[in-house]
């Protein structure tokens, strides 16, 4: 299950950033940003595919299929980071939207195919990536101040914004879900709800505490910095905040293989 962990935990850290990079345009940043976020993702994926060939046939249909996605993806994506340069629009975003399309199927489609109520796992996948790539590019942006010291405080205030708000939704994804597996009374409503609460209960309570109660803690101080237009501040702040949603968020794809419930 390592294997299969490692896959997604780098899949969706590719996918999220990758996704969210137009939320503030090329004009806004420059092509430096988003040629070292393009590579960034081209790097993430490249460890992912690099698992899935790892684990090799010792892996399902199901992932397999995964891996050749991403490997779509990957492959548009490096093409997308290198059109950059040749400034074709019909192609830059041709590119752009064939990776998010191939990489959401790697990530949020096949590796649930078959279990439980998989579009719960499948928006979940997307909503898990969506918020750690959120929370990396608003922290990025926030060094990038250093290089382009007169950058508008508009792309930060937006990346910023989208990490809160994608915070937000997934302590309520993730509340509705406990009451949907697990329910209120003594005795779980499902299957996997029984395994959450009796096995994996530590887990649980370590994905809340550090993947859930810290970004939304920190959430107004990032948005009250932005706001004064203190970058630095802001950035500090958002560090150690995507450092909590990404342990958090790695230990909820854990949960997710191991219970079945989308965590």
């Amino acid at each position: 299950m390592v294997l299969k962990i490692g896959f997604l935990y780098f899949g969706f850290l590719a996918w999220g950033c990758f996704a969210l990079l137009p939320l503030v345009s090329l004009q806004e940043v420059g092509q430096g940003f988003y040629r070292f976020f393009g590579f960034l993702c081209v790097a993430l994926q490249t460890l992912a595919v690099g698992l899935a060939i790892v684990g090799g046939s010792t892996q399902d249909s199901h992932y397999q299929n995964a891996a050749m996605l991403l490997g779509a993806s990957l492959f548009f994506t490096l093409s997308f980071t290198i059109a950059l340069r040749i400034r074709r629009p019909w192609f830059l975003w041709g590119c752009f939207w064939s990776a998010v399309v191939t990489g959401a199927l790697a990530i949020a489609y096949f590796p649930w195919v078959g279990e439980e109520l998989w579009f719960l796992q499948s928006a979940h996948a997307l909503i898990s990536a969506l918020v750690l790539g959120a929370g990396i590019l608003a922290m990025m942006l926030g060094h990038w101040y250093l290089v382009t010291p007169k950058l508008s405080i508009t792309p930060l205030k937006r990346y910023s914004a989208s990490y809160i708000l994608l915070a937000v939704l997934t302590a309520i994804e993730l509340l509705l879900n406990y009451f949907l597996y697990v329910g209120l009374g003594d005795r779980p409503n499902t299957p996997a709800g029984h395994s959450l609460i009796h096995r994996e209960v530590i887990f649980l309570m370590f994905r809340v505490a550090w993947g859930i109660v810290p970004p939304l803690g920190m959430a107004y101080w990032i948005w009250t910095t932005v706001k004064m237009k203190s970058t630095q501040s802001a950035t500090g702040i958002l560090y150690a905040a995507m450092v909590c949603t990404m342990i958090g968020e790695g230990m909820g794809v854990y949960l997710s293989l191991s219970t079945g419930v989308p965590f």
